[in-house]
Protein backbone atom coordinates (compact mmCIF):
# COMPACT_ATOMS: atom_id res chain seq x y z
CA UNK A 1 0.00 0.00 0.00
CA UNK A 2 1.63 3.56 -0.91
CA UNK A 3 1.65 5.86 1.85
CA UNK A 4 2.50 9.34 1.90
CA UNK A 5 5.32 11.62 4.05
CA UNK A 6 4.67 13.62 6.77
CA UNK A 7 3.40 16.73 6.00
CA UNK A 8 5.24 19.87 5.23
CA UNK A 9 2.59 23.00 5.50
CA UNK A 10 0.37 25.07 7.28
CA UNK A 11 -3.46 24.48 6.33
CA UNK A 12 -5.46 24.21 8.50
CA UNK A 13 -9.40 22.96 8.04
CA UNK A 14 -11.09 22.28 11.29
CA UNK A 15 -14.60 20.06 12.02
CA UNK A 16 -15.95 23.21 13.41
CA UNK A 17 -15.19 24.94 9.87
CA UNK A 18 -16.53 21.75 8.17
CA UNK A 19 -19.98 22.12 10.54
CA UNK A 20 -19.85 25.87 9.39
CA UNK A 21 -20.22 24.92 6.21
CA UNK A 22 -23.04 22.60 6.39
CA UNK A 23 -25.18 25.37 8.59
CA UNK A 24 -24.76 26.98 5.54
CA UNK A 25 -26.76 24.93 3.27
CA UNK A 26 -29.99 25.37 4.69
CA UNK A 27 -32.21 22.51 2.50
CA UNK A 28 -30.35 23.65 -0.71
CA UNK A 29 -28.14 20.51 -0.19
CA UNK A 30 -29.27 17.49 -0.13
CA UNK A 31 -28.11 14.77 2.88
CA UNK A 32 -27.99 11.59 0.54
CA UNK A 33 -28.58 8.31 1.45
CA UNK A 34 -25.96 5.58 2.47
CA UNK A 35 -27.31 2.07 1.18
CA UNK A 36 -26.22 -1.34 2.23
CA UNK A 37 -25.30 -2.50 -1.03
CA UNK A 38 -26.21 -6.66 -0.99
CA UNK A 39 -24.54 -7.27 -4.68
CA UNK A 40 -21.50 -5.76 -3.99
CA UNK A 41 -21.14 -7.07 -0.46
CA UNK A 42 -21.63 -11.09 -2.55
CA UNK A 43 -19.35 -9.78 -5.23
CA UNK A 44 -16.56 -8.38 -3.40
CA UNK A 45 -16.46 -10.38 -0.14
CA UNK A 46 -16.51 -7.36 1.84
CA UNK A 47 -19.20 -5.19 3.85
CA UNK A 48 -19.98 -2.20 1.31
CA UNK A 49 -22.46 0.52 1.49
CA UNK A 50 -22.70 3.25 -1.33
CA UNK A 51 -22.75 6.91 -0.61
CA UNK A 52 -25.56 7.95 -3.24
CA UNK A 53 -24.34 11.18 -3.95
CA UNK A 54 -25.33 10.79 -7.63
CA UNK A 55 -28.95 11.68 -6.26
CA UNK A 56 -27.62 15.24 -4.99
CA UNK A 57 -29.08 18.44 -6.29
CA UNK A 58 -27.00 19.65 -10.05
CA UNK A 59 -26.26 15.61 -10.15
CA UNK A 60 -22.97 15.33 -7.89
CA UNK A 61 -21.11 16.45 -4.57
CA UNK A 62 -20.09 20.16 -6.30
CA UNK A 63 -23.00 22.00 -4.62
CA UNK A 64 -21.48 21.13 -1.57
CA UNK A 65 -17.82 23.19 -1.97
CA UNK A 66 -19.76 25.77 -4.79
CA UNK A 67 -21.96 26.38 -1.80
CA UNK A 68 -19.91 27.16 0.82
CA UNK A 69 -17.81 29.76 -1.10
CA UNK A 70 -20.84 31.92 -2.87
CA UNK A 71 -22.68 32.21 0.05
CA UNK A 72 -20.29 34.37 1.49
CA UNK A 73 -20.41 36.90 -1.79
CA UNK A 74 -23.51 38.75 -0.55
CA UNK A 75 -24.72 38.05 -4.30
CA UNK A 76 -21.59 39.17 -6.09
CA UNK A 77 -20.60 37.78 -9.08
CA UNK A 78 -19.12 34.95 -9.64
CA UNK A 79 -16.75 33.05 -12.69
CA UNK A 80 -15.90 29.40 -13.24
CA UNK A 81 -14.35 26.80 -15.74
CA UNK A 82 -15.84 23.66 -16.26
CA UNK A 83 -16.50 20.86 -18.85
CA UNK A 84 -19.45 19.69 -16.51
CA UNK A 85 -19.84 19.02 -12.92
CA UNK A 86 -18.34 22.05 -11.27
CA UNK A 87 -20.20 24.01 -13.88
CA UNK A 88 -23.48 23.29 -12.59
CA UNK A 89 -22.67 22.96 -8.74
CA UNK A 90 -21.33 26.62 -9.51
CA UNK A 91 -24.65 28.18 -11.52
CA UNK A 92 -27.35 26.39 -9.00
CA UNK A 93 -25.14 27.53 -6.34
CA UNK A 94 -25.03 31.21 -8.11
CA UNK A 95 -28.73 30.79 -8.04
CA UNK A 96 -29.62 30.21 -4.59
CA UNK A 97 -27.17 33.03 -3.58
CA UNK A 98 -28.30 35.80 -5.69
CA UNK A 99 -25.41 36.03 -7.89
CA UNK A 100 -24.27 36.51 -11.28
CA UNK A 101 -23.30 33.75 -12.96
CA UNK A 102 -21.02 33.60 -16.04
CA UNK A 103 -18.97 29.83 -16.61
CA UNK A 104 -16.25 29.38 -19.33
CA UNK A 105 -16.70 25.75 -21.02
CA UNK A 106 -14.78 23.98 -23.55
CA UNK A 107 -16.20 24.12 -27.28
CA UNK A 108 -15.92 20.56 -27.36
CA UNK A 109 -18.08 20.51 -23.94
CA UNK A 110 -21.21 17.86 -23.91
CA UNK A 111 -24.15 19.82 -25.09
CA UNK A 112 -26.31 18.30 -22.12
CA UNK A 113 -23.88 19.56 -19.63
CA UNK A 114 -24.04 23.32 -21.28
CA UNK A 115 -27.80 23.10 -20.90
CA UNK A 116 -27.96 22.28 -17.82
CA UNK A 117 -25.41 25.10 -16.76
CA UNK A 118 -27.84 27.39 -18.49
CA UNK A 119 -30.75 25.87 -17.16
CA UNK A 120 -29.27 26.98 -13.72
CA UNK A 121 -28.90 30.38 -14.14
CA UNK A 122 -25.67 30.36 -15.89
CA UNK A 123 -23.91 32.79 -18.82
CA UNK A 124 -22.40 30.12 -21.15
CA UNK A 125 -19.33 31.21 -22.69
CA UNK A 126 -17.37 28.16 -24.96
CA UNK A 127 -13.95 28.96 -25.20
CA UNK A 128 -10.97 26.77 -26.17
CA UNK A 129 -10.67 23.32 -27.09
CA UNK A 130 -9.64 21.98 -23.47
CA UNK A 131 -9.89 22.88 -19.74
CA UNK A 132 -6.98 24.31 -19.50
CA UNK A 133 -8.07 26.90 -22.35
CA UNK A 134 -11.39 27.47 -20.57
CA UNK A 135 -9.81 28.22 -16.98
CA UNK A 136 -7.68 30.79 -18.23
CA UNK A 137 -10.23 32.49 -20.20
CA UNK A 138 -12.07 32.54 -16.66
CA UNK A 139 -9.37 33.71 -14.58
CA UNK A 140 -8.99 36.46 -17.43
CA UNK A 141 -12.94 37.22 -17.21
CA UNK A 142 -12.47 37.48 -12.89
CA UNK A 143 -9.37 39.99 -13.59
CA UNK A 144 -11.09 42.20 -16.00
CA UNK A 145 -14.70 42.49 -14.01
CA UNK A 146 -13.94 41.80 -10.36
CA UNK A 147 -15.98 38.80 -10.40
CA UNK A 148 -14.61 35.94 -7.90
CA UNK A 149 -13.22 33.02 -9.35
CA UNK A 150 -14.26 29.74 -8.26
CA UNK A 151 -11.74 27.44 -8.16
CA UNK A 152 -13.23 23.57 -8.42
CA UNK A 153 -10.60 22.01 -5.89
CA UNK A 154 -7.66 24.17 -5.27
CA UNK A 155 -9.47 26.44 -2.45
CA UNK A 156 -10.06 25.69 1.39
CA UNK A 157 -13.81 26.84 1.09
CA UNK A 158 -14.02 24.54 -1.54
CA UNK A 159 -12.59 21.63 0.84
CA UNK A 160 -14.23 22.67 3.73
CA UNK A 161 -17.67 22.40 1.78
CA UNK A 162 -16.88 19.09 0.35
CA UNK A 163 -16.05 17.64 3.52
CA UNK A 164 -19.63 17.38 4.74
CA UNK A 165 -19.82 14.51 3.03
CA UNK A 166 -16.89 12.88 5.30
CA UNK A 167 -18.89 14.58 8.03
CA UNK A 168 -22.41 12.64 6.66
CA UNK A 169 -20.60 9.40 6.24
CA UNK A 170 -19.51 8.77 9.66
CA UNK A 171 -22.81 10.05 11.25
CA UNK A 172 -25.09 7.71 8.89
CA UNK A 173 -22.25 4.71 9.68
CA UNK A 174 -20.81 5.57 13.02
CA UNK A 175 -18.63 1.92 12.54
CA UNK A 176 -17.37 2.96 9.41
CA UNK A 177 -14.02 1.26 8.62
CA UNK A 178 -12.56 2.29 4.79
CA UNK A 179 -14.35 5.15 2.77
CA UNK A 180 -13.85 4.83 -0.91
CA UNK A 181 -13.78 8.22 -3.02
CA UNK A 182 -12.90 9.12 -6.76
CA UNK A 183 -10.43 11.65 -7.39
CA UNK A 184 -9.52 13.92 -9.70
CA UNK A 185 -8.43 17.58 -8.94
CA UNK A 186 -8.51 16.02 -5.32
CA UNK A 187 -11.07 18.46 -3.04
CA UNK A 188 -13.33 15.61 -2.32
CA UNK A 189 -11.01 13.17 -0.82
CA UNK A 190 -8.96 15.57 0.78
CA UNK A 191 -12.51 16.93 2.11
CA UNK A 192 -13.93 13.55 2.88
CA UNK A 193 -10.64 12.20 4.89
CA UNK A 194 -10.40 15.36 6.80
CA UNK A 195 -13.82 15.03 8.17
CA UNK A 196 -13.45 10.86 8.57
CA UNK A 197 -9.99 10.98 10.21
CA UNK A 198 -10.66 13.70 12.94
CA UNK A 199 -14.47 12.14 13.74
CA UNK A 200 -13.45 8.23 13.16
CA UNK A 201 -9.82 8.17 13.25
CA UNK A 202 -9.29 4.54 13.34
CA UNK A 203 -10.90 4.48 9.69
CA UNK A 204 -9.09 4.12 6.54
CA UNK A 205 -9.49 6.37 3.25
CA UNK A 206 -8.41 5.41 0.30
CA UNK A 207 -9.01 7.85 -3.36
CA UNK A 208 -8.76 6.14 -6.45
CA UNK A 209 -8.14 7.74 -9.77
CA UNK A 210 -8.65 7.16 -13.69
CA UNK A 211 -5.00 5.58 -14.78
CA UNK A 212 -4.62 7.81 -17.60
CA UNK A 213 -4.77 10.99 -14.68
CA UNK A 214 -3.39 9.17 -11.99
CA UNK A 215 -1.40 12.11 -10.52
CA UNK A 216 -1.66 11.92 -6.64
CA UNK A 217 -1.27 8.16 -6.85
CA UNK A 218 2.36 8.98 -8.79
CA UNK A 219 3.00 11.57 -5.76
CA UNK A 220 2.19 9.43 -3.12
CA UNK A 221 4.52 6.44 -4.77
CA UNK A 222 7.13 9.57 -5.02
CA UNK A 223 6.93 10.60 -1.72
CA UNK A 224 6.72 14.54 -3.52
CA UNK A 225 4.02 16.08 -5.25
CA UNK A 226 4.13 15.26 -9.22
CA UNK A 227 3.99 18.45 -11.32
CA UNK A 228 4.97 16.58 -14.22
CA UNK A 229 2.34 14.33 -15.06
CA UNK A 230 1.20 13.73 -18.90
CA UNK A 231 -1.70 15.45 -19.65
CA UNK A 232 -4.40 15.28 -21.93
CA UNK A 233 -4.54 11.25 -22.37
CA UNK A 234 -8.02 10.17 -22.92
CA UNK A 235 -10.16 8.25 -20.59
CA UNK A 236 -13.95 7.46 -20.28
CA UNK A 237 -14.13 8.95 -16.67
CA UNK A 238 -13.54 13.04 -17.97
CA UNK A 239 -15.02 13.82 -14.37
CA UNK A 240 -11.61 13.15 -13.01
CA UNK A 241 -9.30 13.37 -15.74
CA UNK A 242 -7.72 15.82 -13.99
CA UNK A 243 -3.39 16.00 -13.83
CA UNK A 244 -2.92 19.90 -12.54
CA UNK A 245 -2.71 18.89 -8.67
CA UNK A 246 -3.38 20.87 -5.82
CA UNK A 247 -0.68 21.94 -3.10
CA UNK A 248 -3.65 22.40 -0.49
CA UNK A 249 -5.27 19.24 -1.27
CA UNK A 250 -1.45 17.11 -1.89
CA UNK A 251 -1.07 18.55 1.76
CA UNK A 252 -4.40 17.18 3.27
CA UNK A 253 -3.65 13.83 1.41
CA UNK A 254 -0.07 13.81 2.59
CA UNK A 255 -1.62 14.15 6.80
CA UNK A 256 -5.20 12.03 6.31
CA UNK A 257 -4.92 9.51 3.07
CA UNK A 258 -4.17 5.80 3.47
CA UNK A 259 -3.39 5.07 -0.06
CA UNK A 260 -4.35 5.85 -3.53
CA UNK A 261 -5.16 3.85 -6.41
CA UNK A 262 -5.80 4.22 -10.14
CA UNK A 263 -8.22 1.69 -12.02
CA UNK A 264 -8.00 1.35 -16.39
CA UNK A 265 -10.88 2.61 -18.49
CA UNK A 266 -12.28 -1.18 -19.29
CA UNK A 267 -12.81 -1.66 -15.42
CA UNK A 268 -14.71 1.38 -14.40
CA UNK A 269 -17.19 0.69 -17.28
CA UNK A 270 -18.09 -3.11 -16.48
CA UNK A 271 -18.28 -1.39 -12.95
CA UNK A 272 -20.96 1.13 -13.83
CA UNK A 273 -22.97 -1.12 -15.83
CA UNK A 274 -22.90 -3.17 -12.96
CA UNK A 275 -24.45 0.19 -10.68
CA UNK A 276 -27.08 0.47 -12.91
CA UNK A 277 -28.08 -3.16 -12.98
CA UNK A 278 -27.63 -4.05 -9.79
CA UNK A 279 -28.28 -0.79 -7.67
CA UNK A 280 -30.83 1.06 -10.29
CA UNK A 281 -28.75 4.20 -9.78
CA UNK A 282 -27.16 6.87 -12.83
CA UNK A 283 -23.72 7.35 -12.12
CA UNK A 284 -21.29 8.78 -14.39
CA UNK A 285 -18.18 7.27 -15.34
CA UNK A 286 -16.08 9.26 -12.80
CA UNK A 287 -18.21 8.41 -10.04
CA UNK A 288 -17.89 4.82 -10.79
CA UNK A 289 -14.43 4.44 -10.27
CA UNK A 290 -14.40 3.34 -6.51
CA UNK A 291 -16.94 0.58 -7.37
CA UNK A 292 -14.36 -0.79 -9.76
CA UNK A 293 -11.78 -0.94 -7.25
CA UNK A 294 -13.80 -2.72 -4.82
CA UNK A 295 -14.59 -5.28 -7.77
CA UNK A 296 -11.42 -5.79 -8.65
CA UNK A 297 -9.99 -6.32 -5.49
CA UNK A 298 -7.69 -3.41 -5.37
CA UNK A 299 -8.65 -2.12 -1.84
CA UNK A 300 -5.84 -3.33 0.53
CA UNK A 301 -6.78 -6.25 2.71
CA UNK A 302 -5.82 -4.21 5.78
CA UNK A 303 -8.84 -1.61 5.17
CA UNK A 304 -11.44 -3.16 7.02
CA UNK A 305 -14.97 -3.35 6.98
CA UNK A 306 -17.84 -1.74 6.41
CA UNK A 307 -16.73 0.18 3.47
CA UNK A 308 -18.29 2.74 2.03
CA UNK A 309 -18.03 3.63 -1.52
CA UNK A 310 -18.51 7.26 -2.86
CA UNK A 311 -20.68 7.37 -6.10
CA UNK A 312 -19.71 11.14 -6.71
CA UNK A 313 -21.73 11.81 -9.31
CA UNK A 314 -24.26 10.87 -11.92
CA UNK A 315 -23.88 13.55 -14.65
CA UNK A 316 -23.65 11.15 -17.47
CA UNK A 317 -24.71 12.05 -21.18
CA UNK A 318 -27.71 9.52 -22.85
CA UNK A 319 -25.74 8.87 -25.84
CA UNK A 320 -22.39 8.59 -23.86
CA UNK A 321 -24.43 5.81 -21.41
CA UNK A 322 -25.49 3.44 -24.20
CA UNK A 323 -21.45 3.22 -25.32
CA UNK A 324 -20.02 2.94 -21.98
CA UNK A 325 -23.22 0.14 -21.36
CA UNK A 326 -22.23 -1.72 -24.38
CA UNK A 327 -18.65 -1.47 -23.57
CA UNK A 328 -18.84 -3.13 -19.62
CA UNK A 329 -21.24 -5.55 -21.04
CA UNK A 330 -18.36 -6.11 -23.31
CA UNK A 331 -15.67 -6.13 -21.17
CA UNK A 332 -17.85 -8.38 -18.26
CA UNK A 333 -18.28 -10.83 -21.19
CA UNK A 334 -21.92 -10.74 -21.12
CA UNK A 335 -21.74 -8.90 -24.88
CA UNK A 336 -19.43 -9.91 -27.95
CA UNK A 337 -19.00 -9.29 -31.40
CA UNK A 338 -17.54 -11.36 -33.62
CA UNK A 339 -16.52 -10.86 -37.14
CA UNK A 340 -16.44 -14.30 -39.88
CA UNK A 341 -15.34 -14.67 -43.41
CA UNK A 342 -17.53 -17.24 -45.23
CA UNK A 343 -17.80 -18.22 -49.05
CA UNK A 344 -20.71 -16.20 -50.53
CA UNK A 345 -23.23 -18.65 -50.87
CA UNK A 346 -26.84 -19.32 -49.41
CA UNK A 347 -26.54 -21.38 -45.96
CA UNK A 348 -23.07 -19.72 -45.24
CA UNK A 349 -24.94 -17.02 -42.39
CA UNK A 350 -27.71 -19.80 -41.59
CA UNK A 351 -24.52 -22.25 -40.40
CA UNK A 352 -22.97 -19.59 -38.46
CA UNK A 353 -26.23 -18.21 -36.61
CA UNK A 354 -26.72 -22.30 -35.80
CA UNK A 355 -23.65 -22.49 -34.48
CA UNK A 356 -24.39 -19.75 -32.19
CA UNK A 357 -27.68 -20.72 -31.47
CA UNK A 358 -26.68 -24.34 -30.60
CA UNK A 359 -24.61 -22.70 -27.68
CA UNK A 360 -27.36 -21.06 -26.28
CA UNK A 361 -26.66 -17.34 -27.24
CA UNK A 362 -29.01 -14.21 -28.55
CA UNK A 363 -27.89 -12.87 -31.87
CA UNK A 364 -29.09 -8.74 -31.18
CA UNK A 365 -27.31 -7.49 -34.76
CA UNK A 366 -25.91 -9.52 -38.22
CA UNK A 367 -24.44 -7.13 -40.74
CA UNK A 368 -23.20 -8.32 -44.17
CA UNK A 369 -20.44 -7.00 -45.99
CA UNK A 370 -20.06 -8.22 -50.01
CA UNK A 371 -18.53 -4.57 -51.28
CA UNK A 372 -15.44 -2.62 -51.00
CA UNK A 373 -13.60 -4.73 -48.75
CA UNK A 374 -10.21 -6.29 -49.54
CA UNK A 375 -11.47 -9.80 -49.22
CA UNK A 376 -10.52 -13.11 -51.77
CA UNK A 377 -13.66 -13.33 -54.49
CA UNK A 378 -16.31 -15.45 -53.38
CA UNK A 379 -16.34 -14.29 -49.55
CA UNK A 380 -17.75 -12.04 -47.39
CA UNK A 381 -18.02 -10.68 -44.13
CA UNK A 382 -20.21 -10.91 -41.36
CA UNK A 383 -20.12 -8.80 -38.64
CA UNK A 384 -22.17 -10.52 -35.72
CA UNK A 385 -23.62 -9.19 -31.90
CA UNK A 386 -24.23 -11.35 -29.31
CA UNK A 387 -25.52 -11.39 -25.87
CA UNK A 388 -23.57 -14.11 -23.90
CA UNK A 389 -24.04 -15.35 -19.89
CA UNK A 390 -20.35 -14.40 -19.38
CA UNK A 391 -16.79 -14.46 -20.68
CA UNK A 392 -16.49 -18.35 -20.51
CA UNK A 393 -19.69 -18.28 -22.36
CA UNK A 394 -18.45 -15.93 -25.06
CA UNK A 395 -14.85 -17.88 -25.31
CA UNK A 396 -16.97 -21.25 -26.16
CA UNK A 397 -19.11 -19.45 -29.54
CA UNK A 398 -15.52 -17.80 -30.64
CA UNK A 399 -14.43 -21.60 -30.18
CA UNK A 400 -16.95 -22.86 -32.21
CA UNK A 401 -16.41 -20.05 -35.26
CA UNK A 402 -12.75 -20.59 -35.12
CA UNK A 403 -12.39 -21.76 -38.77
CA UNK A 404 -14.55 -18.40 -39.70
CA UNK A 405 -13.02 -15.63 -37.81
CA UNK A 406 -11.66 -12.90 -39.27
CA UNK A 407 -7.43 -12.27 -38.61
CA UNK A 408 -7.06 -10.53 -35.41
CA UNK A 409 -10.25 -11.72 -33.56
Amino acid sequence: MLRARKPQGQLVITIEQVAEARARFGDHVARTPLLRSHSFSRLSGRDVYLKAECMQRAGSFKIRGALNVVSRLEGAPVVAASAGNHAQGVALAARIAGSPCTVFMPTNAAIPKIKATQDYGAKVKLKGRNLADAVEAARQHAEKTGAKFVHPYDDELIIAGQATLGMEVVEQLPEVGTVVVPTGGGGLLAGTALAVKTLRPEAKVIGVEAAAAGVYAASMARGELVTDYPRNNPTIADGIAVTVPSPHVWELVQRHVDSVITVEDSQTMAALTLILERSKLMVEAAGAVGVAALLEGLIPDDAPDPVVVVLSGGNIDLLMLGKVVRHGLQASGRFAQFTVHVPDQPGSLAGILDAIARRGANVVQVDHHREGLDMPFGQVEIEISVETRDSGHAESIAKALAPYLARGQ
